[in-house]
């Protein structure tokens, strides 16, 4: 079997050991599904007996107005990583600036197209910093940013991030934004692009419902751009009813729930304080991520091997460019569950 290169293998881990573990790998909403969510993707069970809309009709009407973004500008996929390789066959980049340590998916889709990849350093705590604009050259046809970034958490300044939209317009680049974990962030409108969507039509963010409403088993992202012609290549890319009836429900109902999404940022805000000053009392280097994970670095190699064990799931960061033995990534969920993986950290440094 192929390998599996991310979090959230609770498979594998019954195999292994049986049971269920304490998934922090997964950076998923511990509150769990919206209540009017889970009643929508309920309802939707009767429908399931025709067709899913291949236009995402519903689905896009709501996202678009709770986005304040025009329907038309929308593409629904079979989550975000379906949409990425949607843009990756549509756009047919020859070479692509990615940033490291980023998303694996990225340079995934990008199979074939030379990449140029922009090494966030660690003693800049793996900030996006103004040394990214020297990179972005007339030579590039796409640049891909994960915002906030994934596993570092970190966000690019606001100001800083403007003048990359300015210099891939400058340099007709197409510019691809994630925004996936955005709706995790306390001050999240300060760090969107979806106001210049209009200024730029080589501007694509992304996004997905996956994480803020703890629907990874759904399978619902989209991107945003005013390029209609890539709008409609996208729907060429592929086969036309890659969103299932359910998935679209569950997308309609959760663009209503904005309060529920602010409610989860604020209360994840305090965990991540605690959780950072717990990890940092251990020993352990935390880098300042802003979002619903953290990144943080251990003498221990081995120590996912040994959380593991003991019915604990975090992320090994090895495999990411630019990391390496040593990483890890944990996922910010509820105070009891940071209680049990402290715990387990201390009996794993105690020697039990």
């Amino acid at each position: 079997m192929p390998e599996y290169v991310h979090g959230g293998d609770v498979y594998s881990y019954a195999e292994a050991y049986g049971g269920a573990p304490l998934d922090l790998s997964a950076n998923i909403n511990p509150f769990g599904i919206p209540e009017a969510v889970k009643q929508a993707m309920h309802d939707a069970v009767e429908d399931c007996t025709r067709y899913p809309d291949p236009f995402c009709r519903a689905a896009r009407r709501a996202i678009g107005a709770a986005e304040g973004v025009d329907p038309d500008w929308l593409y629904c996929g079979n989550g975000a990583a379906d949409v990425l390789d949607r843009l990756a066959a549509v756009l047919r980049t020859k070479t692509a600036l990615l940033t490291a340590p980023t998303f694996a998916e990225y340079e995934r889709t990008l199979a074939g197209t030379a990449l140029r990849v922009h090494l966030l350093r660690e003693d800049e705590g793996f900030a996006v910093t103004e040394r990214i604009l020297l990179d972005i050259t007339p030579e590039i046809d796409a640049v891909y940013l994960c915002n906030p970034n994934n596993p570092t958490g970190r966000t690019i300044e606001p100001q800083l991030l403007h003048r990359v939209v300015e210099k891939c317009e400058q340099n007709d680049i197409w510019l691809i934004v994630d925004e996936c974990f955005n709706d995790f962030l306390t001050d999240s409108a300060r760090h969107t692009l979806k106001t210049r969507l209009a200024d730029y039509p080589k501007l694509v963010i992304l996004r997905a419902y996956t994480k803020m409403y703890a629907v990874p088993g759904v399978r619902f992202g989209w991107c945003m751009t005013s390029n209609t012609d890539l709008i409609e290549g996208l729907y060429r890319a592929g086969q036309p009813w890659n969103v299932s009836v359910i998935a679209q429900a569950c997308a309609a109902a959760a663009a209503g729930e904005a309060e529920y999404a602010a409610q989860t940022a604020a209360r994840i805000a305090q965990e991540r304080t605690y959780l950072t000053e717990e990890l940092t009392r251990r020993g352990l280097t935390v880098y300042p991520g802003e979002a619903n994970f953290l990144l943080f670095r251990s003498a221990d190699s081995g120590l996912q091997e040994k959380l593991a064990e003991r019915g604990v799931l975090i992320r090994n960061c090895a495999n990411y460019r630019g990391l390496g033995a040593g990483y890890y990534r944990t996922a910010v969920k509820t105070r009891e569950d940071t209680t049990r993986l402290l715990a387990t950290l201390d009996s794993i440094q105690e020697g039990y």
